[in-house]
């Protein structure tokens, strides 16, 4: 009879739910993490795909300009909702970590709910103001038609774009980082052939990447539902009768979720302010500005990915009363992030040029321009993107050990005020400093001030989740003693 064919060990934590809480927390945080890196890059291949197909088979330069300058907009409004899903995130895997079924899966359900609430909202709300959005940030004229035409059309998509990220933060609270990924893998597939489809065969441009982008977003939410009512092995997993809202476990979710809404919120706001000031140049910079942000955008996810797993490591531990997990998971990150941040920054530099021809292609005075603002950027930005994934661990891991409220107030203080103070307190003032690569300059600035504001506070709130895990210990071991002393049925 012919032996059963093992799993090898480095495989098997992907074949289920990683419990985080025990074995080799290194071991366990890079295997989780991979998938939320491929996940994170695949979104940003299809959003390349996006702008390359615009640009090639499309309206060319101011096409691509047109799907680009939405981002930072998109960012603002979309990623506020998004972010209330590290509410979610936190209270499912808190649920997790103590092993209470009851409270994960009311989270679960009642989580689910808000995002379909939210999504809606967001949408008739983006749809209907999306010219006016665009307007308010300066959008050059040449542009402003085709972005109002994309933005809105991108908002008809926003109810899956929650549903998708409210449904993988749950999903990776309990451990499981690789389903969300089979999900964009599906619909970035998708995306991609009805971009080329839209563009190419039925000449559609901008109109067609946008409606190509919802259809394949709708896919992608489907399967993530699909996945949570199919993941009976798994620790929590959604049903029809349960679907419905709890006022206690489902106010958790928000007390936790909103101030991260809020911090996405005030970075975003920020991130538009900048983008508005870029917009002032010409529509040649903002397509080299879209170039870089683009290839960043590669950098970025990689080194994000560890903030994603640092939320759902430290609330795993933090209710499984793991002391010693929590003060790994930050050196751990820190370390690795560090290490990736500086050498894929470098390489990107040293690349420069070939990744930003990869955008910008062709000749005269203004691709010139736009491959020099798009160069000068991709230098200062992927070299220091690594401050700014540090900014965020350290963001998750207070969100994590339950402090949601003290991440926000150093965004609002380092994001936002800094922000404002350097756009119009130096850049419009000072004629020296009145250009873009000053203007970009903000942000390796004020996510430095984050940081530091961040290592003067962690010890605080590091020794006061440890007096809690403590308390809680201790109480449970009175009660098993107390237990313990009862006399025994017959």
């Amino acid at each position: 009879m012919p032996s059963e064919r093992k799993t090898p060990k480095i495989l098997s934590i992907w074949k289920e739910e990683v419990d985080l809480t025990s074995g080799n927390l290194f071991k366990k945080m890079l295997l989780f993490t991979l998938p939320v890196i491929l996940s994170s890059l695949l979104q940003l291949v299809y959003s390349s795909a996006d702008l390359l197909v615009v640009d090639y088979f499309g309206g060319g330069a101011f096409s691509m300009a047109a799907v680009g300058d939405n981002g930072s907009l998109i960012s603002l409004i979309v990623n506020t909702f998004i972010g209330i899903s590290v509410g979610a995130n936190v209270v499912v895997a808190s649920a997790k970590g103590a092993k209470d079924k009851e409270k994960a899966s009311k989270a679960l359900h009642s989580s689910i709910i808000i995002s379909l609430v939210l999504g809606v909202f967001v949408a008739c709300f983006g749809y209907r103001l999306a010219p006016v959005f665009l307007v308010a940030m300066h959008t050059p004229t040449e542009i402003v038609g085709l972005a109002s035409v994309y933005l809105r059309i991108y908002f008809l998509g926003v109810p899956f774009i929650l549903v998708f990220n409210f449904g993988s933060a749950i999903l990776r609270a309990m451990g499981d980082s690789r389903r969300p990924l089979y999900a964009l893998i599906a619909c970035g597939i998708l995306n991609v052939c009805l971009n080329l489809l839209f563009v190419i065969v039925f000449k559609k441009d901008v109109w067609g990447v946008a409606v190509a982008t919802v259809i394949s977003e709708g896919l992608e939410a489907f399967l993530t539902i699909l996945f949570l009512i199919h993941h009976k092995k798994g620790f929590v997993s959604m049903t029809k009768k349960d679907l419905h809202y709890d006022d206690v476990v489902g106010g958790e979710v928000l007390r936790h979720g909103i101030p991260a809404g809020l911090e996405s919120l005030i970075f975003s706001i920020s991130n538009v302010v900048i983008q508005a000031q870029a917009n002032t140049f010409n529509a040649f910079a903002v397509s080299g500005n879209t170039a870089s942000d683009n290839i960043e955008g590669y950098i970025f996810v990689v080194l994000e990915a560890f903030a994603v797993a640092v939320s759902s490591i430290v609330s795993q531990n933090y209710g499984a009363n793991n002391k010693q997990n929590l003060r790994k998971s930050l050196l751990y990150s820190f370390l690795t992030i560090t290490v990736l941040g500086i050498s894929l920054g470098g390489l990107a530099a040293l690349l420069r040029y070939q990744l930003i021809g990869i955008f910008i292609h062709g000749t005269g005075e203004g691709m010139e321009e736009a491959t020099r603002v798009g160069t000068q950027r991709l230098i200062l930005m992927g070299l220091t993107y690594w401050i700014c994934a540090m900014m965020d661990i350290f963001s998750a891991y207070l969100r994590g050990i339950k402090h949601p409220i003290a991440p926000t107030i150093v965004t609002i203080v380092c994001a936002c005020a800094m922000r404002f103070i350097w756009v119009y307190g130096f850049f419009d003032r000072i004629p020296g400093m009145h250009t873009l690569l000053w203007l970009y300059a903000v942000y390796p600035i004020t996510w430095t001030i984050a940081d530091l504001t961040y290592l003067t506070i962690i010890p605080r709130f590091t020794k006061k989740a440890y007096a809690e895990i403590d308390a809680r210990l201790s109480l449970a071991s009175r009660d098993t003693q107390n237990s313990n002393l009862q006399p025994s049925s017959k």
